[in-house]
This record gives C-alpha cells, structure tokens and sequence, in this order.
C-alpha cells in the first residue's frame, strides 16, 4: 500500500481579537485542508478559531522547522504576552526565557562571537543584506508564499487586528512608545523628520510634485473608500476642528504659539502677497471691453449703470 504524501508547513494560529501562535506541522492532508488542528500549545486558556497557512512548500519538516525558529526569534514569542507559546522553538527542541540577566549576557556573547568569527548575519555586508531579504521578497511574492499567500485585504485586516492588540499590550504594560514621555517622542519625532531631510529620504526623497501627487491619489482613495476625513460627517469634521483648536490654544501651539505682534506682521505679509496677485489680474468687461483689476471693471460698471454679475466680466490674465 502507497504511503500518503506527507505536507511540512509553518502556520499562525490565533482566537478572535486575543492572541497568537505560531507554529509548523506535518500531515498527510493538503495543508489547507488541516483545519482542526490549531498547534501543540499548552495554554489552556487560549482558545483560537482561525489559522493562517504561511508557508506550505517546504522540502522536509526541518525547513519548517527553522522558519519557525525565526518568528520565535523575531516575534519574541517566549515573553510577548499577546503570544500563546510559551517557549521559542530552536533546532534541536523549544528554549525557555531566561532572566533578564542571562539573556543580556547570552545575547553579548553571541554577537561578539559572530563579529569576530564573521558568521551568521555578520557575515554579510549592509549591501549583501538588503540583496538577500529583496531576493527572499521577490521569491515570496513570486510563489505566493509568506506574507503573499494572502490578500491585500487580509493583510490589512490583520495588520489592523495586531497593531490594535499590540498598541493596547504596551499601552498596558508600559513598553514600546508608552515608555518615552510626551517631551521625548516630540523630540524624537523632530530628530527623525531633521534626518530624513539631511539624507533626502522618506517624503523628502519625493519632489514637491511627487508629493502632491500622492497627496491628490490618496485624498482620492479616501473619498472614494469613505475614510480618513471622508470617514466624517460635517458635525463630526467641525467637531473635531473645535476639539484641536481648543487643543492648541491650551498648549499655545500653532497659530496660539505667535504674540500679536507676529500675528499682525504675517497678516501684513500675506496681505501684501494676495494684493500683488490680485493686482496681477486683468479682467475685461463684457459690454464695453474696458480692461483693470476684478475690483476696477466692478467699480466702471457700477458707475456706467452696466450689470455687474460676475457673467459680465471675464477674465483675460
């Protein structure tokens, strides 16, 4: 009798708005047909409904194996409490955290054994390092594998799902974000914007009309989705705009950051500015052809009896 073919694939298990795991399996089904098993995790209180195949074109169950090793590794799963495993999975059975202590020293040994020796991920250069991870990017996407073996949609949907439960986890615990004080993420914020601009990256690689562009697209999605802005009703926007407002005057930023004194000088300088355009104008009366400023062709009409509405002038330059 011909023995079943046996299928190796890394999954992610997790309960509905609750937490996760991440795992590998082998069975003799087609993996996505493997829908009652949800992993060998000991936590009785975690109890998942869904699954997410992320990779089911492994060789051999080692494969697995080591990819699993890897979102132990980068997730942290063995202290992360939004994870229900309990240990990260290594080659040769799972490790269990260490003290704080331990896992400090353990984690200096191991990179000065790496810089010296010039293994693992010290081996390869910056540029070597952003090669191999678009190669593993473009495999992916090509094989539709990893993060690719789902839709847009989904991912956006589960992006949302563990950055809400993620944020909520700091937020409880006190790490991430939550540790720096509202002093420090500003200054953090400006310290990031000042690089980006010194080294033409982020939006400061992008030209002012690249920019606009995008700005043009994205206003477009989101008018035609219903979110952002266009997510608001009218009260809600006007809402919203008191709410900052009041904001700003407390903490005396924005236009509440300037004394009179600026107020009325950049009142000055914008009003020189919208005068010198609006002077630049030339409109034409229709009637007549008498050529001045919007304001000037009004005032000729008004004087001669001729209809002012704004169909009765047009303008020329």
């Amino acid at each position: 009798m011909e023995t079943p073919k046996e299928y190796h694939y890394t999954y992610y298990s997790y309960e509905e708005w609750g937490r996760g795991y991440f795992g590998s399996r082998t069975c003799r089904c087609l993996p996505k047909e493997d829908v009652k098993y949800f992993g060998s995790f000991g936590d009785k209180t975690f109890k998942p409904t869904q699954k997410i195949i992320l990779k089911d074109d492994y060789a051999t169950r080692e494969e697995a194996i080591l990819d699993e090793v890897i979102l132990h590794d980068y997730f942290e799963v063995d202290k992360n409490p939004h994870f229900a495993n309990r240990a990260k999975q290594t080659c040769t059975g799972f490790s269990y955290f260490p003290t704080k202590e331990q896992a400090i020293e353990n984690g200096k040994k191991s990179g000065n054994n790496r810089k010296k020796t010039g293994t693992g991920i010290c081996g390869f250069s910056k540029e070597q390092r952003v090669i191999n991870a678009k190669k593993a990017d473009k495999t992916n996407r090509k094989n539709k594998t990893g993060i690719y073996s789902i839709t847009p949609e989904q991912r956006r949907e589960y992006s949302k799902k563990s950055g809400k439960i993620g944020g909520q986890k700091n937020k409880e615990l006190g790490l991430g974000i939550f540790t720096l004080t509202k002093e420090q993420m500003s200054e953090n914020g400006k310290k990031t914007a000042q690089n980006h601009m010194k080294n033409k990256t982020a939006i400061f690689a992008l030209t002012t009309e690249q920019r606009r562009e995008n700005g043009k697209k994205a206003a477009e999605v989101n008018r035609k989705n219903g979110t952002g802005l266009f997510g608001l009703s009218a009260e809600q926007r006007s809402e919203n705009g008191k709410k900052n407002s009041a904001k700003n005057k407390e903490n005396k930023v924005g236009i509440f950051a300037l004394t009179t004194e600026q107020l009325v000088e950049n009142a000055k300088k914008g009003g020189a500015i919208s005068s010198k355009i609006i002077n630049a104008q030339r409109w034409e009366c229709c009637e007549t052809g008498y050529i001045s400023t919007a304001a000037g062709v009004v005032s000729y009409q008004r004087a001669r009896g001729i209809d002012t509405s704004k169909s009765n002038r047009r303008r020329i330059v």
